[in-house]
């Protein structure tokens, strides 16, 4: 039953989940096909499953905790957190769960078919996934691992290796724990802000359509979400790297990056898929050092090292309006003094994903490249899980994608249908 978020599933994943089963969750979540059509035929089989028993409602409200185990790295990394209801807000007002804090901008074509699906389906299919404070006891975290300790009632393994576990928190003196924590902290959301903006959407229709008859306890007015406290070791965020399309690079490209940065050839060693991981291992060596990005195509079939001569350079030619916490994020360093000024990619293009498109995967930005789909290829080393909390707790967004938190939720454990039958 459970897959991937649609975000991550492509044609080849989504072909393989549909074969596996007729009743997995992909068929609602990723609406296969190409016409708008494609929205009622899922919101339909929504239906049937709910009208034949595949899916049932649970008599009363509970919570959920879920637990992730996966492999990173070569290390397994476990993950506990808490799918709940999660009263919506405008980003960074209220106070508690009731300021939610985003992190990252969105972009336009997921926002409008994230709505198409949830008008036709009116459900939350997929939770989001957001980060709260939990107290210096490490309540929160000491909670989910007891409430963890019981018979699942809920495990299995996705096509990936990694394992899911769901128990439903029956516990009463474990509930108010939690919420007790929650209640005190502001959510960050981390993953799924395409998804929070469609509910706050959907919420504002609803609300203009019921006008005086609108409750600020309508189904409407939350998001399904999967909180993980901020302290959890599982909170791993993996890199995602830039493809850039464009005709022709300007001419005095490598002039104008060597204003701010080094620019080392690092050919001579290949120019293959190998080669483009040797350059990502130099990338990540400057994690904890000089500002490091890693340049596919340049010119072409060639791979580039740009090492920072500067931070304090760098951060100068970003905006004056930018926090200190944003400022030293490299993927906005990248955007604010390499894409932006030296491509001509502004804010807009990253909003409408025209000229710049995402992989998390070194071998794939080469390929991307090689091939002539894309012109252009930066390799970006990752966000950290701190930083994230420092740029939404300063009221800013990164740019369009600029965290891949792993693994993605699983979607199809808890779903949240907003009719109340």
């Amino acid at each position: 039953m459970i897959a991937p978020p649609y975000d991550v599933v492509d044609e080849g994943d989504l072909k393989a989940l549909l074969e596996r089963s007729p009743y997995n969750v992909a068929r609602v979540e990723s609406a296969p096909g190409e016409a708008e059509s494609r929205f009622g035929e899922a919101a339909r089989t929504l239906a049937e499953w709910r009208r034949s028993g595949i899916l049932r409602r649970d008599e009363s409200p509970s919570y959920y905790v879920y637990e992730q185990r996966s492999r990173v790295g070569g290390a397994t990394t476990t993950r506990r957190g808490l799918f709940c209801r999660l009263r919506l807000g405008e980003p960074g007002r209220g106070e508690g769960p009731e300021q939610v804090r985003p992190h990252e901008a969105t972009m336009e074509g997921p926002r409008a078919e994230r709505l198409a699906l949830l008008e036709a389906t009116g459900a939350h299919v997929s939770p989001i996934f957001g980060i709260f404070e939990d107290d210096e006891h490490g309540s929160a975290a000491e909670t989910l691992a007891e409430a963890a300790s019981a018979e699942a009632d809920f495990e299995g393994a996705d096509a990936r290796g990694d394992r899911h576990r769901l128990w439903m928190l029956r516990d009463g003196r474990l509930r108010r724990r939690l919420e007790a924590v929650i209640a005190a902290s502001p959510v960050t959301i981390a993953d799924g802000h395409h998804r929070y903006a469609t509910a706050l959407a959907y919420r504002d229709r609803r609300r203009a359509r019921s006008g005086a008859g609108w409750s600020d306890d309508d189904p409407a007015g939350f998001v399904l979400a999967a909180l993980v406290p901020a302290g959890d070791p599982g909170l791993v965020v993996l890199p995602i790297h830039r493809l850039v399309r464009a005709p022709a690079l300007p001419g005095d490209l490598l002039a104008r990056l060597a204003e701010l940065y080094v620019v080392e050839d690092m050919t001579p060693k290949g120019w293959d898929g190998t080669a483009a991981h040797r350059l990502w291992g130099r990338v990540r060596a400057g994690e904890t050092g000089p500002l490091t990005f890693g340049a596919i195509g340049l010119e072409d079939q060639r791979l580039h090292v740009l090492t920072a001569r500067s931070r304090r350079a760098v951060e100068a030619r970003m905006p004056e309006r930018l926090s200190p916490a944003s400022r030293r994020v490299d993927v906005l360093a990248l955007t604010e003094t390499v894409l932006r000024p030296l491509l001509g990619i502004d804010h807009r293009d990253l909003a409408s994903g025209e000229r710049v498109a995402f992989t998390e995967n070194v071998e794939e930005a080469w390929e991307r490249v090689a091939s002539g789909r894309f012109r252009l290829a930066f390799l970006v080393n990752p966000t950290r899980v701190a930083q994230v909390l420092e740029v939404a707790a300063s009221g800013e967004l990164l740019p369009q994608k600029s965290t891949f938190f792993y693994p993605k939720l699983g979607t199809g454990l808890v779903l949240d249908a907003l009719d109340g039958a």
